[in-house]
């Protein structure tokens, strides 16, 4: 997470909360600002959104709203 030193709101984002979503994955990729990636259901590319500016509320809000859950929890 070298790369992402500059984005401390992401980096706390992943290291804190990723889990509560199970289906979000997170992979760096070398000279990319931070993207998220959406995809539908069947796997294929949906919308790609710059989050470099994004704060971990903002991310959780996005999430909660867009992110459907795999399982409830019992």
């Amino acid at each position: 997470m070298r790369k992402l030193v500059f984005y401390h709101e992401i980096v706390g984002f992943i290291e804190e909360e990723k889990d509560k979503f199970p289906t979000v994955k997170s992979s760096i990729f070398f000279n990319s600002p931070p993207q998220l990636v959406m995809l539908a259901q069947e796997g294929q590319h949906k919308e790609t959104i710059s989050i470099d500016n994004w704060k971990r509320e903002h991310m959780l809000q996005f999430l909660e709203e867009k992110v459907k859950p795999t399982s409830a929890k019992i």
